[in-house]
């Protein structure tokens, strides 16, 4: 008996540790590496492959959402991915990424944002003009 409590407990709890990686619907991409993800959310690749800009949205680096995703999509410490971008902002060829306060703020700004890309825990809705990007 307790089997069956304890599936519906673990059924209830929350996705924390599971993002999707969520790109604006015009981008050409369904799926990049892992490698690729981190090159992208580090700064260090600024167009995709059909040379349109990349505008990278995160949740503020203190909250846990960000924590999680960093850990679990890009496989860093979230102390070493600030690293990256304030050594490429103060060496001047860089710059960091634009943070948004919310999950609703981060779906509506990529969804906005031609070539935007950004992270939910929460997955995306039908019709959001967001897709999801598929890590290989």
């Amino acid at each position: 008996m307790i089997r069956p409590l304890v599936f519906l407990l673990l059924l209830m709890l929350p996705r924390i540790g599971f993002s999707e990686v969520i790109v604006n619907s015009n981008v050409s991409l369904d799926s990049v590496s892992r490698q690729y993800l981190l090159s992208v959310f580090s700064m260090q690749t600024r167009t995709w492959p059909e040379g349109q800009s990349i505008r990278v949205y995160i949740l503020p680096p203190q909250q846990p959402e960000h924590r999680s995703f960093v850990k679990s999509e890009l496989k860093l410490f979230p102390y070493q991915l600030v690293k990256i971008w304030d050594r490429s902002v103060f060496s001047g060829s860089g710059q960091s990424p634009m943070i948004v306060e919310s999950e609703e703020e981060m779906l509506r700004k990529v969804s906005e944002n031609k070539g935007a890309i950004g992270y939910l825990l929460k997955g995306i809705e039908e019709g959001d003009n967001v897709k999801a990007l598929r890590i290989k």
